[in-house]
């Protein structure tokens, strides 16, 4: 009997977990069921079935595919990541999936070509549209990836080239356009709503894994098309084995657009300038809704006006918080040194105080 398959969609964070929960260290990223998802950082050490896995479907991506790509690493909160990214100045201003440096703590980017390791910082990012733009520290010289500019058409010839399953030197994958509009509901576990929509996004037939998130979809001319985002797998369910069916881009163009915004320096809409707001608490979500605070960080804003462990946030200037994606979202629209009043409560019928607090700036990108 043939073996059943079990299509599902990541996103592909592409980034690898390296130390982090699915995909064995090394896949494209979380996927539900038919419907693709985010892919997660590729994990440091790769199975060797995930490295049997990128064999099969993949090949060392050229000189000219490695020009103006980088490898990245990051620590996060729960331990390490793995992605690509892509230079765009001699500088070393970097674009990558934001999902890819999201909750990390530290960010550290390999040229592809010459093995140099930079620190990166992060300048700003667009969560909705999941794009980050980020800055290598002491960087001079550097060679650029090429942008496209032509239009993309369905079976125009494409290639994924990243740092498959955090594997630490580039991969590549061909395949061609199947959709130049297609909208997809990722799962994403760096993200605070565990999911994100992309829409009007390319969808490819490229194999691309964990890993390859941020880096480029190259087109015929090796011209980059789109950024690597998002893969859709199907599972062997005798084998437990997952293969790549098609691969997402986000479209070059409108990344760029992002890029520019971030580099104007002002914050507006979805994009986000600078290190994120910061409460200095950990908060533990609830079925029922409610965000209990579990630490309180010594010398943190939370700390310095008052709050404990064990207190409810209910609301943070006057809008109610009913979850740990609200709270983050409410905050996204602040900026370190920016003054709100948080409302708490004992729980459990206690009563309820505000207190106003100065917002710090985040440790966690």
């Amino acid at each position: 009997m043939a073996a059943l398959l079990t299509a599902l969609v990541v996103v592909l964070a592409m980034a690898v977990a390296l130390v982090a929960p699915n995909w064995s260290g090394s896949g494209i990223g979380q996927l539900p069921v038919s419907t693709p998802s985010a892919t997660q950082p590729a994990q440091a050490n790769p199975s060797t079935s995930s490295q049997r896995a990128v064999a099969q479907s993949q090949t060392t991506a050229s000189e000219a595919q490695s020009k103006g790509v980088v490898l990245i690493t990051t620590q996060t909160t729960s331990g390490a990541a793995a992605g690509s990214g892509m230079v765009l100045s001699s500088d070393g201003y970097v674009l990558t999936n934001y999902h890819v440096v999201e909750t990390s703590t530290r960010i550290t980017a390999t040229v592809a070509s010459t093995n140099k390791q930079y620190t990166a910082t992060v300048v700003g990012r667009d969560a909705t549209n999941d794009v980050a733009l980020l800055k290598l520290d002491g960087a001079s010289g550097l060679d650029t990836v090429t942008i496209d500019s032509d239009t993309v058409n369905t079976g125009d010839q494409v290639t994924a080239v990243g740092n498959s399953s955090g594997q630490g030197y580039l991969s590549a994958a061909t395949g061609q356009v199947v959709s130049t509009s297609s909208s997809i509901t990722v799962q994403n576990e760096t993200s605070a709503s565990q999911t994100e929509t992309l829409t009007n996004v390319y969808e490819t037939s490229t194999q691309a894994v964990p890993g390859d998130s941020g880096g480029p979809m190259f087109d015929a001319e090796n011209e980059v098309m789109g950024i690597t985002t998002a893969g859709e797998t199907q599972t062997n369910s005798r084998t437990g084995q997952s293969s790549t069916v098609s691969s997402y881009a986000i479209p070059i163009a409108r990344a760029m657009s992002i890029v520019k915004q971030i580099e104007s320096g002002q914050s507006s809409g979805t994009v986000q300038v600078g290190p994120k707001a910061y409460l200095g608490v950990t908060v533990q979500a609830s079925q029922s809704g409610s965000v209990t605070i579990s630490q309180v960080v010594s010398d943190g804003p939370a700390a310095a006006a008052g709050l404990s462990v064990g207190q409810v946030i209910t609301a943070v200037d006057g809008t109610r918080i009913d979850s740990q994606a609200t709270l983050s979202s409410v905050l996204a629209q602040h900026k370190p040194g920016d003054k709100v009043s948080v409302t708490v409560s004992s729980g459990y019928g206690g009563g309820t105080q505000t207190a106003s607090l100065t917002l710090g700036t985040s440790p966690i990108n």
